[in-house]
């Protein structure tokens, strides 16, 4: 459920923190909601205070008046893009002299990193263009699943919004894009050398079992749920049905041994399987039994223990309860023995030389503390050696201190944040009751994204439960390979950040295959998915489909992008789509510093090539004076040569060369974007018909450039070559 809060500006003479009762100075400028706590029985649910509102970052406390002890998470938004989380702290009762008070948790989100200004400017960027779509606004979510949406900046223009954040609209292209300023550029080996290894989780429910006949009828498994699943909408891509594997069944020994082929092939690392283990009786044990027995498939793996209630609405809740997790310390102690054979397999996955155990949802353990204590010193006494518990970020629960857990793993779709596409855009009928997501904003939302604590990033590949849940199912559209190769590339950087030696990008998944989440192929996509893993792990630059897509070019990183453009041929595709991107945005783009790549080794002044400028801000002159604090604008046309051969879908880049000597890295250079042929020239040049004429015109920004004088040529880019044809005039900027 969405409220928007409503809120006024009061006296602060009453805001107290708990630790002080000394009184604050009136802040003129703080946003409120509801700052009275003395009685949460009556009025407003959100109780709280926003004190800070910058470019620094964002502040100030939060209590939910149903739930004082609980803490809340806050997200900020620009329009549907999700720019940075945070959480409150946990609220505890306090005396200040003989009043009994409720603390006010505070909490920050800081916009000062790297990672956080990059989608900030992005965000920015895509959505101020039209100033009716550009809502500030935080996201309170409480446990419950409601949420709140508090606006700020309601009173600013954009360009007012930009400055308090503080950004200037022309620094959005430094921010996005790399400057090609005749810089050696780094591949990824010399970027970073930390090893990172790819690990999915497996899903083991794809054999039947007493149980689940006793459930679900005889012979269910999860290929049940996928071969009835059908579209709820017409752009749902459903049904998908395996391909390369077919509906197997995962107690013969072929099909895990080809599983395993499949994933080394295709640089996956590891399997992390669910383990659903109820007080000593196991469920959807055999896959791992017989793992042991006969090794397939052979490939490093490790354990998650699914430690919820096992129920027949398959989200982990308690409703319709099949069988029951019934936690008490003397019964999870024994978790580790049952465990053991497999925490002794050399196989096992180990990060730091510790055994890496994940548990799903460690807050529902009673004596959390003392259990992992146990289970460490267990551990050592069985000869398995020291162990590290991580968590998995699910349900709000992200930070492993909370948990007295060693380390998080993300878990998306919990820990993404992405616009719910309304019903009618996809054109839903009235039968469908589920909700419909965004995957590219989903994935937006996790870039160059880092918490104060240590984890291990991880990406699904897409996300549809429509399989288990029919017409209630939630669905993630847009999501394809491209996207998630841009997902899976940014959690590789993030991996290599973190603060293991080694480090783990997990995939969520391998085969849940009724959660759409699943690499191995399907009917559909084949392997385009697993293919990504394969580019990835093994370094390779991004896809074409990527490099001709500005959208999704625009979640690169600086780093991804400087590793595209490190070869001339990829350059211009990328650099072309880069500029179109940000020109439909401004209007007008920027000259960057230096000279293009393929510059090196272009034929100079082809035989037959011919550059007319015709005019210079509607100067015809040869030598124009220029005011570098407004826009140039050059017409002309060119005829790259006879021994040059330029597609119709040209690419050029309009080159600026100062007359200066050793002054060529004050040069530069911006794309031509508006080509268009000019019959009117070929007439007149009594050209013959293989003979192609195109005229030119580009207004662009050179506020960056020295005062000097510099020739204009135009660098023609072609398949394989490339022609600079310079012309007899130039520019003069003075100042």
């Amino acid at each position: 459920m969405n409220k928007m809060v409503e809120r006024s500006v009061r006296d602060t003479k009453d805001m107290l923190p708990v630790a002080s009762p000394v009184q604050q100075e009136d802040h003129p400028q703080s946003l409120f909601l509801d700052p009275d706590i003395s009685d949460l029985q009556s009025g407003s649910r959100l109780r709280g205070a926003i004190l800070e509102y910058s470019g620094r970052g964002i502040s100030g406390w939060i209590v939910d008046a149903q739930s004082p002890a609980s803490t809340v998470s806050i997200a900020l938004f620009v329009a549907s893009h999700c720019v940075e989380e945070g959480r409150t702290g946990r609220s505890m009762p306090a005396r200040i002299g003989p009043r009994s008070v409720i603390g006010r948790p505070g909490f920050r989100i800081d916009l000062s990193t790297p990672g956080v200004r990059r989608r900030l400017a992005r965000a920015l960027r895509n959505t101020l263009v039209e100033p009716k779509h550009a809502q500030i606004y935080l996201r309170i979510s409480l446990n419950d699943g409601e949420y709140y949406e508090i606006p700020l900046f309601e009173n600013f223009t954009p360009s007012e919004v930009v400055v308090a954040l503080g950004f200037a609209i022309e620094d959005y292209d430094d921010l996005l894009f790399p400057n090609n300023d005749n810089r050696t550029i780094a591949g990824p080996a010399a970027v970073a050398t930390k090893e990172v290894r790819y690990i999915c989780f497996y899903l083991p429910q794809f054999h039947s079992f007493e149980e689940n006949d006793r459930w679900w009828g005889p012979g269910f498994s999860e290929w049940t749920n996928v071969a009835r699943m059908r579209a709820q909408f017409p752009a749902h891509e459903s049904p998908w049905l395996p391909a390369d594997l077919g509906f197997y069944d995962v107690r013969l020994p072929e099909t895990r041994r080809q599983q395993g082929d499949l994933a080394r092939k295709y640089g996956i690392d590891g399997f992390c399987y669910y383990v659903y283990w109820f007080q000593g009786r196991r469920l959807l044990e055999k896959p791992l039994q017989l793992l042991l027995e006969d090794g397939e498939p052979n490939l490093p793996f490790c354990i998650c223990w699914a430690n919820e209630n096992w129920s027949r609405r398959w989200d982990g809740s308690d409703a319709e309860l099949l069988l029951g997790q019934n936690h008490s310390l003397d019964d999870d102690v024994r978790f580790i023995d049952d465990m053991a054979d497999l925490l002794l397999d050399e196989r096992y996955i180990t990060v730091d030389g510790r055994k890496i155990i994940v548990v799903y949802r460690p807050s529902l353990l009673p004596d959390k503390q003392r259990l992992f204590e146990i289970w460490r010193e267990r551990a050592r006494e069985l000869g398995i050696g020291e162990l590290l518990i991580c968590n998995a970020m699910t349900f709000g629960e992200f930070d492993p201190r909370d948990v007295n857990c060693d380390a998080a793993i993300e878990f998306p779709p919990h820990t993404v944040s992405t616009r719910e596409v309304p019903p009618a855009d996809v054109d839903a009928p009235p039968t469908f009751a589920g909700k419909v997501y965004d995957y590219v904003d989903a994935m937006r939302s996790s870039i160059g994204k880092t918490y104060d604590f240590p984890f291990f990033p991880a990406v699904m590949p897409r996300w549809d439960n429509t399989p288990r849940k029919g017409a209630r199912g939630h669905v993630f559209t847009r999501s394809s390979p491209e996207a998630f190769e841009v997902w899976l590339r940014d959690a590789t950087l993030r991996a290599k950040g973190n603060s293991f030696s080694e480090s783990l990008v997990f995939i969520n998944s391998w085969n849940e295959w009724a959660e759409g989440a699943h690499l191995e192929p399907d009917s559909r996509h084949g392997r385009a998915f697993l293919d990504v893993v394969r580019r990835v792990a093994s370094a390779e630059p991004i896809s074409a489909q990527i490099r001709n897509s500005p959208d999704l070019l625009d979640c690169l990183s600086r780093q991804e992008l400087e590793w595209a453009v490190k070869e001339a041929s990829t350059h211009v595709e990328v650099l072309a789509n880069l500029h179109r991107s940000g020109l439909t945005h401004s209007g007008v783009q920027r000259v960057r510093n230096g000279t293009p790549v393929e510059a090196e080794g272009a034929s100079d002044n082809p035989a037959g090539s011919l550059l007319v400028i015709e005019n210079i801000n509607s100067q015809t002159g040869e030598r124009v004076i220029v005011d570098p604090r407004f826009e140039i604008l050059v017409r002309g046309w060119i005829c790259a040569g006879n021994t040059f051969e330029a597609s119709r879908q040209r690419t050029g880049f309009l080159v600026l060369s100062a007359f200066a000597p050793d002054s060529a890295v004050n040069s530069g250079y911006c794309l031509i974007v508006d080509w268009h042929e000019r019959v009117d020239v070929k007439e007149y040049m009594k050209a013959e018909s293989k003979d192609c004429y195109f005229g030119f015109q580009l207004s662009f920004s050179i506020r960056d450039l020295p005062d000097g004088e510099y020739q204009l040529a135009v660098l023609e880019v072609g398949d394989g070559a490339s022609a600079l044809v310079r012309s007899r005039h130039s520019i003069i900027v003075r100042r």
